[in-house]
């Protein structure tokens, strides 16, 4: 219960010092500008009004989303190194385990309450232009979106995770970023490039050792395009129940090992 209580208490404080980062405000100001843009010009479109209110709407999440997390999230860990206010928390009882996992969760909290804010304000438009053009809005549907908003989310825990495993052994927040994005790149694309290499090969097949390699691949970096739901929001397509909840064990599955190997690491890390 202790330990609980100690890594609940970390997780508030890496929430409030989140909360009092300047450029936070900055994405969600350029977020809400984005979802108001799009709501502007509307009114361009002469089809097909819906899924572009769509798209603009959860789009504007993903980059304040992808923003906080590349942005922040790396700083929110570096601070504690650079004010070596990591050494009072460590002369606590408190393991390298716990600070890993209080920091993950002070993060999470961060991203969870920014992407809470974001769909509202994102609802909000997408009610406001269905009032608007209702005649365009026949197939929107709010559960698709709001699936779609949750599949923004489980990248967001995603990436975070990542975050937080560099950030455990590297002792520069510009190498963490580099390695996150890289990483997400890769996540972003590795389904597609695998479908790719399936379809290109299929008259000269791959050798045995590339083959390999490429199958590994999909399992060493994690499927970004699994928790891309924006186009069936679009269309109104509500996936099954069975589809989200496999893919919500995956990322926390994938988050579990991150946080495992973060802890590992940094409980070998050098900190002098």
């Amino acid at each position: 219960m202790e330990k609980i209580r100690g890594i609940a208490a970390l997780a508030g404080i890496t929430f409030k010092e989140g909360v009092r980062d300047r450029a936070l405000y900055g994405i969600f100001l350029f977020s809400l500008f984005v979802m108001v843009l799009g709501l502007i010009v509307l009114s361009f479109f002469m089809r097909e009004l819906g899924k572009v209110a769509s798209d603009f709407m959860l789009s504007a999440i993903a980059f304040a989303g992808l923003l906080l997390s590349f942005f922040i999230s790396p700083q929110l860990l570096a601070k504690d190194l650079e004010r070596k206010t990591i050494y009072v928390v460590l002369a606590k009882p408190f393991s390298r385990s716990d600070y890993i996992l209080g920091k993950y969760a002070g993060i999470l909290l961060l991203v969870t309450v920014a992407t809470a804010i974001l769909a509202f304000f994102a609802l909000a438009g997408m009610l406001l232009a269905k009032s608007m053009y209702s005649a365009y809005f026949q197939a929107f549907r709010m559960d698709a979106f709001l699936l779609a908003i949750l599949g923004e989310w489980l990248v967001f825990a995603l990436i975070n995770g990542l975050v937080v495993f560099f950030a455990s052994f590297s002792s520069s927040g510009f190498l963490t970023l580099l390695f996150s994005v890289s990483i997400y790149i890769v996540g972003e694309n590795v389904e597609t490039v695998y479908r790719y290499l399936q379809t290109a090969t299929a008259e000269i097949p791959l050798s045995g050792p590339v083959h390999f390699l490429i199958e590994i691949s999909r399992y060493v970096f994690p499927n970004m395009a699994l928790f891309d739901l924006k186009a069936q929001a679009a269309h109104g397509i509500l996936l099954p129940f069975s589809y989200v909840a496999s893919i919500s064990v995956y990322a926390a599955s994938y988050i579990a090992i991150l946080l495992f190997l973060a802890s590992f690491f940094f409980k070998r890390r050098e900190l002098a």
